[in-house]
This record gives C-alpha cells, structure tokens and sequence, in this order.
C-alpha cells in the first residue's frame, strides 16, 4: 500500500499538533519533524516554516486525523510516539492527542496503551531518528500490521 497525497499531509498535520501540545517545540522536535517532512517528500523550507510558525499559527487547530487505512494510523502512532519523546518527555497532552487519533481510526485505547509500554521498554533502540515507521508505506507493498519488538 503507497500513502495518498492526503495521508501524506494528514501524517505530517497530525504530528505537528503533536508537538504543538506541550507549547514548546526542541531542536530535537524540529529535527524529526524535518526529517519525517521530506521523508513524506515535502520541501525543505515548506517544513521549517510549518515547524516555525506552528505555535502562532491560529489555522492549525486540534482536528484529529484520519488515515486511509488503519494500518496508517498505527504507524502514525508508532512515529508520534518517537516525536512525543524527541523532548524526553511523555505529557499528558500528547497521549491524550494519540488517544484521540487512535480512537478516530478504530485502535482501541488498550492496544495504544500496550504499544506505548511495549515503547517505552524498547525505547533505546526505538527512539532515535535513524529509522521512521511510515517509510513502509512510500512502497507499494502491502504491511498487514505495524508490529515492534514482543
């Protein structure tokens, strides 16, 4: 499955509220938002205007996204969790956003909370920029399920 133009834009909205939750956006932020940015293959100075202007930007509201499939939403989600943490911090904010984002593409609360365990546990080896879970879905291969280490 190969994102939509749609999904494409709704990854990278979704995860720019994300970071706007805490009303504080880190290098670390704006170096995973550019990263993810032209990964989903956006221009590099659309990103850094997007990331700049994020906090003082009154048409970027909290509408929730959704995907085309959930398995989008899934690694949506996965990736979140890696900007969630790109500040070393898990606010309450954040995973009230996720929940909702989860909620909105039919995840149940009780796998996103697994997953976010299951993250937390494994997050040395997770929570770096060098790998990001939406690249599965810039081929066009068919993922059954978004699945981190057991």
């Amino acid at each position: 499955m190969k994102l939509t133009l749609l999904d494409r834009s709704a990854y990278f909205k979704g995860l720019l509220l994300l970071i706007k939750r805490d009303n504080q956006i880190t290098e670390g932020e704006k170096k995973l938002m550019t990263k993810i940015g032209q990964t989903l293959g956006f221009d590099k100075s659309f990103i850094e205007s997007a990331v700049k202007e994020l906090l003082e930007n009154e048409f970027i509201t909290d509408y929730i996204q959704s995907f085309s499939d959930r398995s989008i939403a899934e690694s949506f989600i996965l990736d979140g969790l890696k900007v969630a943490f790109a500040d070393n911090e898990f606010s309450a904010e954040e995973l009230e956003h996720l929940t909702k984002i989860a909620s909105q593409n039919g995840i149940d609360r009780e796998w996103l909370m697994l997953l976010i365990a299951k993250y937390i546990k494994h997050s040395d080896d997770l929570n770096t920029s060098e790998f990001l879970f939406v690249t599965k879905y810039l081929k066009d291969e068919k993922i059954e399920a978004v699945d981190i280490k057991s």
